[in-house]
């Protein structure tokens, strides 16, 4: 059980308020802009719990005047917030829609950052909903939209899934943000108790929201009567008359398919219409790899023992390929358990390997599935396979499939991708375990290999020119790297069986 209090506000630095938003502004705009682009930026914004303005600039020495700025407004439900201040450049012609959708993405992120200080502040509750990926800034523009109405929302999660986080987002954007927030876990509840919760807020709450997590744990009884709380105006407990629940904010979540418990009768379909006039369907961890880091560095710094605490770069990755099927909750409960068993500073797979074996297990599968995969699909072009990727490795990885033959570059390819070199050397060894170069490697051995068994007459060096490589030696290398056999010995056994099958 949560309820929002209102104590005095202990007054923050300058810095306390700006440090957070300011780091995830940066960090955001670093993953979304090119370099060049990246230096024309000036940003300014204000929280809604703070008037004073956050300013941010790319390059310290540019600062024009607004009539030498292209100036986009940053708005969160119609209401202006800041906005994204871009120097005017001849070479430059900014991209209207790319723009836009960062400057609404922005907006998202500085009510993120209130929304985390409130539920803080008032609950005690530190908000773990975060991360940049399609998914969940899709679901931030979903709350951002319906958090206004005030009506019933139902949200659907895995077990282990932010659905806290959720309800306090829709709370604190909504029009009661003001008034009390009360939780009830309905698993843990008895028919008794949980007609003690409901008779408690309906006596005591006039405006305010009520969270019901685990619905799908409520039994028959409990189900008709929350039915008759949200049917009846009027309650009457004794002789007084209180205020019902339809004048409170109704906000519930559940893990298993509601729909599929009202066809099997258990579950009422009259309380379901009261409920689900919103819903919210929660990105399972394992669909957003691209939140694992930000979550791994934020449940760092709650649970560590002492500062010098932290994770090696290939901890890390054991952590962004490993499918997290309890989601958030798993992780944070792997990292706990690293950082207070693990006795040195810096916790790597070693460690891993020992404590929690079946990330590493899971992680070899799962490395050499995904890279399988993506080879596969630039050969076939099949470009869908990356849906779900960062829209940077997405853009890479298209490029590569048409351009795989040219004399690649990291730079090249992250020009192309609108990344920086370095982020992106950092996303491919994240989302496929391996560099640039090796992809691009396999794949021109792979394509290799099919234009051999197409043509088991082709000269080699030919070949080798073919594929893209300009040298015949490390070409052979590689080309004996990933198939066990030198090229010319590949060639002489596709003759061999061309001669015995013709």
């Amino acid at each position: 059980m949560n309820e929002l209090n209102h104590p005095a506000t202990r007054q923050m630095s300058p810095f306390e308020q700006h440090a957070p938003l300011t780091k995830s502004l940066t960090r955001y705009l670093n993953s979304r802009l090119p370099p060049h682009l990246l230096k024309q930026v000036q940003l300014e914004v204000s929280d809604f719990n703070n008037p004073a303005r956050t300013h941010i600039y790319f390059n310290q020495d540019n600062h024009c005047t607004k009539a030498e700025q292209h100036s986009f407004p940053i708005v969160y439900q119609r209401k202006k917030i800041g906005a994204l201040n871009l120097i005017k450049n001849q070479d430059t012609q900014p991209n209207q829609n790319q723009l836009s959708l960062i400057t609404s993405q922005l907006a998202v992120l500085v009510r993120r950052n209130s929304v985390q200080s409130l539920s803080h502040h008032h609950l005690g509750h530190a908000i773990t909903l975060m991360g940049y990926s399609e998914p969940i800034m899709a679901l931030e523009k979903t709350i951002e939209r319906i958090a206004e109405s005030g009506c019933p929302v139902f949200i659907q999660a895995e077990p282990g899934s932010e659905v806290l986080d959720v309800a306090c987002k829709l709370h604190f954007n909504g029009p009661s943000s003001a008034h009390a927030f009360y939780e009830i876990d309905c698993a843990s509840l008895n028919d008794a108790q949980f007609s003690e919760k409901l008779h408690f807020i309906a006596g005591r709450f006039k405006r305010g929201c009520v969270f019901l997590n685990n619905l799908e744990s409520l039994s028959q009884s409990q189900q008709g009567l929350l039915c008759d709380m949200l049917t009846t105006r009027s309650n009457h407990i004794g002789t007084e008359s209180t205020v019902n629940l339809q004048q409170i904010r109704l906000i519930t979540a559940s893990s298993e398919n509601i729909e599929k418990r009202i066809t099997q009768g258990q579950f009422s379909s009259s309380l379901w219409q009261k409920i689900n006039f919103f819903s919210i369907t929660l990105p399972p961890l394992r669909e957003r790899h691209e939140d694992i880091l930000p979550l791994v560095d934020v449940f760092t710094k709650r649970h560590r023992l002492y500062r010098e605490q932290r994770f090696s770069e290939a901890a890390r990755q054991i952590f962004c390929n490993y499918h997290w099927p309890n989601n958030t909750q798993e992780l944070e409960k792997t990292v706990l358990r690293l950082l207070t068993c693990t006795q040195r500073p810096e916790i790597d797979v070693c460690h891993i390997k020992e404590l929690c074996p079946q990330l590493v297990t899971d992680n070899q599968y799962s490395n050499e599935h995904i890279t399988t995969r993506c080879i596969q699909a630039l050969l076939d072009q099949e470009l869908s396979v990356f849906a779900k990727f960062h829209p940077s490795m997405q853009k890479a990885l298209s490029y590569i499939s048409t351009h795989w033959q040219h004399d690649l570059s990291l730079g090249t390819l992250a020009a192309n991708a609108f990344v920086s070199p370095s982020h992106l050397s950092y996303l491919f060894k994240r989302t496929l375990g391996k560099s640039f170069k090796q992809i691009l490697a396999e794949l021109r051995i792979r394509h290799a290999c099919r234009m051999l068994e197409k043509n088991p007459n082709m000269r080699i060096t030919d070949l080798c020119m073919d594929v893209g490589f300009g040298d015949l030696s490390h070409f052979e290398k590689i080309f004996r790297r990933y198939t066990q056999v030198p090229p010319r010995e590949y060639k002489k056994r596709l003759q061999q069986a061309v001669r015995c099958h013709p």
